[in-house]
């Protein structure tokens, strides 16, 4: 397009000016890049500054605890007098001796001349105060020792007060200094986006009237072309670019003109026998069930079995249900939907999607589960149901009046969590190499023309994907296939 463009300007003397449009352009979009570029490098550096607050806090909050974990256990040695507690107390002391010393930068950032070293002899005293303590625990003492005893319990009881008071006030302060952060934070959001918009209504400005209206036009005019209008290009005066788009969608439209009736019908046609044959071979079950119901309960309807009748209809309102999710998954393959996941017994719910392919399925055909009764998923029934279904009738449509096919899971642990794998398989044909890779594409089958959409392969993997998990097919030729569903921490035993 550039090399074209150029050409048409070389012709019409018209390059200054779209040189101009390009200059105009690279400016505004460099102003509003610099501006974006200042915005993240502010923005990131507070960020920093509030990572390396939260990592103060968190020491901080480590010393309270240990302040707290301290006095609980001078309280225990008040009370009882206990050699377990005084160690447990000393412990706790030498962790947090440890924390100042360790986080000596933290500390002494609040007040290195005074706050630090009251910390520091705080614990010093409270040391040697219950070390001195406990030698008087642990011997007889008299009237003197004993009144010593008293002072010494006050003196501890202060120092540990004044620990706990010095950790509360610093976590309030950074705390309050992480608050102000994000206050700065967000006042450069707004300042940065202010910004942004000036520069950006500037940048209208600079491009000029001009240019938007013949954009605009172009617009109007594709858009026209877009719903099928052969619509001759507007006669009026535009940029030698959007000049020259005019004259390749004349030619364009020249062409259409020829083809697009005859190119429009047949492609609406395809996609119309694709669809039809899609749904026909998707809703041939639920539709069945509901035509069974129907006539069963139209036998029954001079029954005094109201219970019976309700089953009825109650089947009928689920396999219309099935109906109609089975359509909006073939018309709305990109919409993500609602589901809800429940706990589901895994054997219970193949069981149901045989039944209802019992009479699809030959009776020369053996299928065998093999998996423990009271396994549990957590899937959307709906959903996790449908995948068996076309899984299993899959591997009947492979099997070919005859064979076999197996249904196993097992649950186990995996990086701490339950995870299940499921394997359906079949003793037919297989799967050729070349198409192993599409295998789950939208409307690719292998089958003859008539005998199936390909969509029921794409529905499982879609279904399985939005359950969070993984499907993928094993096979070799001459000795079956083997779909293989893994699900994640969806297990309840």
């Amino acid at each position: 397009m550039i090399l074209i463009v150029k050409e048409f300007d070389l012709k019409t003397e018209r390059m200054p000016k779209l040189l101009s449009i390009q200059k105009k352009i690279t400016f505004s979009f460099s102003t509003l890049l610099i501006l974006l570029f200042a915005t993240a490098v502010i923005s990131y550096s507070i960020l920093e500054r509030v990572e390396d607050k939260m990592y103060r806090v968190e020491v901080i909050d480590d010393f309270l605890n240990l302040t707290l974990e301290l006095r609980r256990y001078e309280k225990n040695y008040f009370l009882y007098k206990l050699k377990e507690d005084f160690k447990d107390n000393r412990a706790y002391l030498d962790r947090l001796d440890k924390t100042i010393i360790a986080n000596t930068e933290i500390f002494s950032y609040y007040d290195p001349t005074e706050q630090f070293d009251k910390i520091e002899a705080i614990s010093h005293t409270y040391r040697k105060s219950m070390k001195r303590l406990h030698e008087l625990n642990l011997t007889a003492f008299n009237d003197d020792q004993r009144k010593e005893q008293e002072i010494l319990q006050e003196a501890i009881r202060n120092a540990g007060k004044k620990l706990t008071y010095y950790a509360e006030i610093f976590a309030k302060r950074e705390k309050g200094s992480i608050q102000n952060l994000l206050k700065t934070s967000r006042t450069v959001l707004v300042i940065s986006t202010g910004a942004l918009v000036f520069f950006s209504v500037v940048m209208a400005m600079i491009l000029g009237e001009k240019i938007f209206s013949s954009l605009r036009l172009l617009e109007q005019y594709t858009r026209k072309v877009a719903h099928g209008e052969m619509v001759d290009p507007p006669d009026k005066d535009v940029e030698a670019e959007i000049h020259f788009i005019f004259q390749a969608f004349t030619r364009m439209n020249n062409e259409l003109r020829l083809r697009q009736r005859h190119m429009v019908q047949s492609e609406k046609l395809a996609s119309l026998g694709t669809l039809l044959a899609g749904v026909a071979h998707e809703l041939n079950n639920p539709l069945s069930n509901i035509s069974t119901s129907a006539q069963i309960l139209e036998e029954e309807l001079d029954s005094q079995d109201k219970d019976f009748h309700h089953r009825l209809v109650d089947q009928i309102e689920e396999q219309s249900d099935k109906a109609r999710d089975i359509v909006r998954t073939l018309l709305e393959f990109s919409r993500a939907k609602e589901f809800k996941k429940e706990e589901l017994n895994l054997h219970s719910t193949i069981s149901s999607a045989i039944k209802l392919l019992r009479s699809e399925i030959p009776s020369e055909i053996d299928i065998e589960i093999d998996m423990p009764p009271d396994l549990i998923v957590c899937a959307d029934k709906q959903r996790i149901q449908q995948v068996f279904l076309n899984l299993i009738k899959n591997a009947v449509d492979a099997c070919d009046q005859k064979g076999k096919i197996w249904i196993s899971a097992r649950d186990f642990m995996s990086a701490g969590r339950k995870e299940m794998e499921i394997l359906v398989s079949d003793n037919g044909p297989g799967i050729a190499p070349e198409y192993l890779k599409m295998i789950f594409d939208p409307f690719f089958s292998s089958k003859d023309v008539g005998k199936g959409s390909g969509l029921g392969l794409f529905i499982v993997h879609d279904i399985i994907e939005s359950h969070g998990g993984t499907i993928s097919v094993d096979s070799r030729l001459g000795e079956g296939s083997t779909f293989i569903i893994w699900l994640p921490g969806g297990i309840n035993t």
